[in-house]
């Protein structure tokens, strides 16, 4: 063997990166949330058939739900640099959070966001990017260790 013998290494381990996985699973549901605000519908009215009611509200909650979850499955490969897409969830916690505190604090055209329901949206959208953040920092490392070390 010679000293100037190279091999071919593949570096692109891994998935391939696209732009749209740094984007928020909130962020439908923000833009159905103005939408909804927008048009003038009544996210606490009651729709129902039979014995079953729901409301527009409770939809949007559970969208955001499943969203966390999903936004949690998509930090936790292992091995895999997450950090960029754990920070735009909580680039997207801070956000809402932020249009929460304008609609509160009276700010024009910022008064849709001064409700119940956006505000627990906000609550679920800020602790799953802080699980999300935990989940990528854990899942980092190649090895899981055991008994809490």
């Amino acid at each position: 063997m010679s000293e100037h013998q190279h091999t071919d290494v593949n570096l692109q381990v891994g998935r391939k990166r696209s732009m749209l996985q740094f984007l928020p699973y909130f962020l439908p549901i923000l833009i159905l949330y103005v939408l909804l605000e927008t048009v003038g519908i009544d996210l606490k009215k009651v729709y129902g058939q039979g014995g079953y009611t729901v409301t527009w509200g409770e939809i949007l909650l559970i969208l955001s739900a499943v969203m966390a979850l999903a936004e949690q499955l998509k930090v936790s490969n292992p091995g895999i640099d997450n950090t960029l897409e754990a920070l735009t969830m909580v680039g997207m916690g801070v956000l809402q959070l932020v249009l929460f505190v304008l609609g509160a604090a009276g700010v024009v055209y910022f008064g849709m966001f001064a409700k119940s329901d956006f505000l627990v949206q906000t609550f679920i959208s800020l602790s799953a990017s802080i699980v999300a953040v935990l989940i990528n920092a854990r899942t980092l490392r190649r090895s899981i260790d055991f008994a809490g070390n």
